[in-house]
């Protein structure tokens, strides 16, 4: 979910439908204003009963630490791999902090 105003309010919705994954997501323009999914995702993970939790956005390895803590079903990396020099550094060490926790 991305530009939801109300996002517990629609990942209740969601749920109900049925729906496999929901995902919460900030996109590049809340980020550079300092915003993240962390809070999305607490919201989502009270209030959905089925589906299971995803996020997005924002997540690089100084930042995954604090994502795997809030235990999602799924974790999106994009630009925190894709954005990096040595990307399969990056994505390895992503790998083993998801590992040990």
């Amino acid at each position: 979910m991305i530009g939801i105003k109300d996002i517990a309010g629609r990942a209740k919705e969601l749920d109900a439908l049925g729906v496999d994954y929901i995902c919460v997501h900030t996109g590049y323009d809340l980020q550079a204003v300092g915003q993240n999914s962390f809070a999305d995702l607490m919201t989502i993970k009270q209030v959905v009963k089925q589906a299971k939790k995803a996020i997005a956005g924002g997540i690089k390895l100084d930042t995954l630490p604090e994502v795997v803590k809030l235990n999602p079903d799924l974790i999106i990396v994009g630009g925190g791999i894709a954005s990096q020099d040595n990307k399969a550094e990056v994505a390895a060490q992503m790998k083993q902090l998801i590992a040990q926790s």
